[in-house]
């Protein structure tokens, strides 16, 4: 249970997993195959931070720090980044809230997190990344003109966070390296004890692993080639394994899913595990919350 535990606290795996065969030759590198965007959505004394934007096509218009991930650069340090930039402000991400995921070419993450110095950008400090950034009162009836309403669920996820997250496991970013991008099925069943159980590959070894598949695979497809057909819920995105520093562009996501039936195809790769009760305990907490796990787009 050891990959689990480092999966729900997010903390690094000794060993980059989800080394799926389907997905040799397949390494991705910031601005050749992928493109990462981050984004940041903070908020302060009930408002919430907007920049106006500079670009031509967009100039004047409000919208969320956001902006591209550099080569050798870690998703917080990007939104970090990011912010500073276009907003003057330094901040401390506390958590993912959202994934965004097109393709393997495109991808967006969404934190939120707290302000922890900087000045807020004025019109006379207008430059290229931005005219000027703002904090406004969150209200859906008369928002700024807005580049794009997309960001309007963002901030409502953010709300809920704000007002409950700090109860859930913060969901930062788990610094292991991979060359492609791939998603691992963390899939639970409650049984008729109310007890946690968790699919695993059967291993002739006694290892204990989870399910695999690279992004273009649906769910239910990976969970029809894993063994089982019945009912699911995804719940989000419970970790990311990233670490754009060490010069692989790859992640890895782990996928929380609710599976509504314990039964599995007589043929099946899998066998089901349970879970140690601290780990479940926690589960728990995140599986009744609005924000245990990052939203999946």
């Amino acid at each position: 249970m050891e990959e689990l535990r480092n999966v729900v606290m997010a903390k690094p795996n000794p060993q980059p997993t989800g080394k799926d065969p389907r997905a040799k030759n397949m390494g991705l590198v910031l601005k050749h195959n992928v493109c990462y965007v981050v984004g940041m959505v903070l908020i302060q004394e009930g408002k919430v931070l907007l920049i106006q934007e500079a670009k031509e096509s967009c100039r004047g218009s409000w919208y969320l720090p956001a902006g591209r991930v550099e080569p050798n650069e870690t998703l917080e340090a990007a939104v970090k980044r990011e912010v500073l930039e276009e907003a003057g402000l330094e901040c401390e991400p506390d958590a993912l809230i959202s994934v965004e995921y097109r393709s393997r070419g495109w991808v967006r993450f969404t934190f939120t997190g707290h302000v922890t110095g900087g000045v807020l950008k004025t019109p006379d400090k207008a430059d290229k990344e931005s005219l000027q950034a703002e904090w406004f009162l969150y209200d859906e009836k008369s928002p700024p003109i807005l580049r794009a309403s997309d960001i309007l669920e963002l901030i409502k996820i953010a709300s809920k966070w704000y007002s409950e997250g700090h109860s859930v496991n913060r969901r930062l970013i788990a610094h292991t390296s991979h060359v492609s991008s791939t998603m691992k099925l963390i899939a639970i069943h409650r049984n008729e004890e109310e007890r946690i159980n968790i699919l695993t590959l059967k291993s002739p070894l006694g290892t204990t692993s989870y399910p695999v598949w690279i992004d273009s695979q649906e769910t239910k497809r990976a969970l029809k080639s894993y063994g089982y057909e019945g009912a699911f819920e995804i719940k989000g995105v419970l970790s990311l394994e990233h670490d754009g520093s060490a010069s692989c562009d790859g992640l890895c996501l782990s996928l929380l899913v609710v599976l509504a039936s314990g039964r599995l195809d007589f043929f099946s790769k899998c066998k089901w595990a349970p879970v140690e009760e601290e780990l479940a305990a926690i589960l728990h907490t995140i599986l009744t919350s609005e924000v245990g796990c990052a939203k999946l787009i």
